[in-house]
């Protein structure tokens, strides 16, 4: 609430935006898949969460908040044409007959700073880790993007098929493959409004006999 000193001078201000874009290539083989938006919160639709002080007297490295959750991927799958939301996977997308699985291409866990220590995902079903992220802090390299002496940043976990781009190939998720989230924090002070949610892109995989409308 504090007063706004320039209240008779507006703000004036300016946004440039760089997009960049590839042709779609339909022949021989299509060079673009169409993503859907698998979205989930570790504090399970809270928003944001509470993060509670640990006991007085506990040594900061010892000071740790965990929280977890456990869903299926047909959780986060919804049935209606993708272009109707952000959040619609597709026709069909929720009927194992027609839907073999998803595979997840983009990962980005959300957690605030500074207290945040780790997301990981894991395949319940296997104990295979699919994702784990880390804040890393910037050094102030001048050749590093993103890289300004201190600030964090949160890298995503990516996955790919070429060769060329040094990408593990995404694993095949069935809609009943049971997901384990972890989430980490530094509790040494009390924090409020945190955070823990995965942001995603997957492509639906139909399965061969059927046909699954993206449209």
């Amino acid at each position: 609430d504090q007063e706004i000193p320039w209240k008779d001078q507006p703000l004036v201000y300016r946004l440039k935006f760089r997009v960049y874009f590839e042709e779609f290539q339909h022949d021989p083989t299509p060079s673009h898949k169409q993503l859907i938006r698998p979205y989930w919160q570790t504090e399970r639709r809270a928003g944001e969460y509470d993060v509670v002080q640990c006991p007085k007297g506990t040594p900061p490295n010892e000071c740790v908040h965990t929280i977890t959750a456990r869903w299926k991927v047909r959780d986060m799958m919804v049935d209606c044409p993708i272009h109707d939301a952000s959040w619609c996977t597709g026709v069909g997308s929720t009927n194992s007959t027609v839907t073999k699985g998803i595979q997840l291409i983009y990962i980005g866990p959300h957690c605030h700073a500074a207290t945040c220590l780790s997301m990981e995902l894991y395949n319940a079903d296997t104990g295979q880790m699919i994702c784990k992220a880390e804040p890393t802090w910037g050094q102030g390299r001048k050749d590093e993007k993103y890289d300004e002496h201190n600030f964090l940043a949160i890298p995503p976990c990516l996955f790919g098929d070429d060769d060329d781009d040094g990408l593990l190939e995404p694993e095949l998720l069935s809609l009943d493959t049971n997901l384990l989230a972890i989430k980490r924090n530094n509790n040494t002070l009390p924090h409020t409004g945190e955070m823990a949610s995965w942001q995603m892109r997957g492509i639906v995989v139909p399965r061969e006999t059927e046909t699954l409308d993206t449209k």
